[in-house]
C-alpha cells in the first residue's frame, strides 16, 4: 500500500453532525480557530492538483462564530467530536 493511500485511510471519514475545526494550515495569523458543524458532504469530490486524483471529500461546515457555511476539502478540517450515531 502506498504512503498516499495510508494517509487517506488515517483521515477521519466525516459525517453530517460532526463538530470540526479548521486545520492550523489555513487559519490566518490574525484570528482564532473556528469551530463548526458538518452540514453536508460530497464524497470523493475534491482533487487539489489533478483530475486523476487522489480525490477527497468536500465538507460543508456551518461555522458557529461567523455564522455562515463554507465548503472545504476534508484534509484541512480536523475532527473535534463525532456525531452521535442513531441506534
Amino acid at each position: 500500500m502506498s504512503d498516499e493511500n495510508e494517509e487517506q485511510e488515517e483521515r477521519p471519514k466525516f459525517q453530517v453532525g460532526d463538530i470540526v475545526q479548521e486545520s492550523v494550515l489555513i487559519i490566518p495569523p490574525s484570528r482564532e480557530v473556528w469551530t463548526g458543524i458538518v452540514v453536508h458532504i460530497e464524497r470523493n469530490y475534491y482533487h487539489m492538483f489533478s483530475t486523476l486524483g487522489p480525490f477527497e471529500d468536500m465538507v460543508y461546515i456551518h461555522w458557529f462564530r461567523p455564522g455562515y457555511v463554507e465548503s472545504l476539502p476534508a484534509s484541512v478540517v480536523e475532527l473535534v467530536q463525532k456525531a452521535k450515531e442513531n441506534p
